[in-house]
């Protein structure tokens, strides 16, 4: 088995600092495409992706190695909130976003694998506090005065994105510059809830010791599925998305994924 090459491009502003970490390449006899090379964005998202000690790390991260391992192809990391990974993906600056939610808006400019994981958005409300909001979809917080901390430019479900669209959530949305603040305002009153990843909140709690301020609120938000989407504007060898969903398959069938992502909750 041969040694090829990840590199990993972090852009914490202007400056691009590229390193470069050896990965197993797929065994002799691999059906490689000749100079196979994918450009992943990488956001602050953990445990799903990260940069940690200089190096992506995470579960998506693992993922996408395993995957390109099988490929024989070569993964380049580039650092990017969220929100800016998608305007990457449509110029083509990047060929695919790892761990996002499906809609139409990113179908208009991704081609979109298999599901890569389970990893459902929720409502993160303060501990005890979702009984107070009886709410069955993101549709009933229309009208109410619920505060909503989002993203500026997130896309957590389909349903979501048309209530955002037709304006019906206009008075609830607060913008919020990250997870971070989003757990903040929550804590301080500013807002009643925020969107997120229920792994990557439940994370995020962790690390700022509010796990036992926090709870999830029953109603869902998005399906249980997470993605890989590929940026059509780059024009990616037509092969490489079907490539990579036959690589994942296997890996489920072997187990590869189950013991990647594990028994968490997601």
């Amino acid at each position: 088995m041969r040694v090829m090459k990840l590199r990993i491009r972090v852009l914490p502003a202007a400056l691009a600092v590229l390193l470069v970490l050896p990965v197993l390449s797929a065994g002799a006899g691999a059906s490689a495409v000749p100079g196979c090379h994918l450009r992943f964005a990488l956001a602050d998202l953990p445990p799903f992706q990260s940069l940690k000690d200089g190096r992506p790390a995470g579960i998506d991260v693992e993922l996408v190695a395993e995957v390109a391992r099988r490929m024989d192809c070569r993964v380049e990391w580039e650092q990017a909130p969220r929100q800016r990974a998608m305007v990457l993906l449509q110029e083509g600056k990047v060929d695919a976003v790892a761990g996002v939610a499906r809609t139409a808006e990113r179908e208009a400019i991704g081609l979109y694998s298999a599901p890569l994981r389970h990893g459902r958005n929720v409502l993160v409300v303060r501990r005890g506090e979702a009984a107070r909001f009886p709410l069955a979809s993101l549709r009933d917080l229309a009208g109410t005065s619920f505060r909503l901390g989002i993203v500026q430019g997130s896309r957590y479900s389909q349903e979501f994105e048309d209530l955002v669209n037709d304006g019906a959530l206009a008075g609830n949305l607060v913008a919020v510059q990250n997870g971070e603040s989003a757990m903040a305002m929550l804590m301080r009153d500013r807002i009643d809830g925020f969107l997120d990843g229920y792994r990557v909140a439940m994370d995020r709690a962790g690390r700022l010791d509010l796990v036992d301020k926090v709870e999830a609120h029953p109603m869902p938000v998005s399906g249980p599925e997470a993605y890989v989407v590929f940026s059509v504007a780059a024009k990616l060898d037509p092969s490489i998305p079907a490539r990579f969903d036959a690589a994942l398959a296997a890996m489920r069938a072997d187990g590869t994924v189950a013991r990647i992502v594990g028994t968490g909750d997601s």
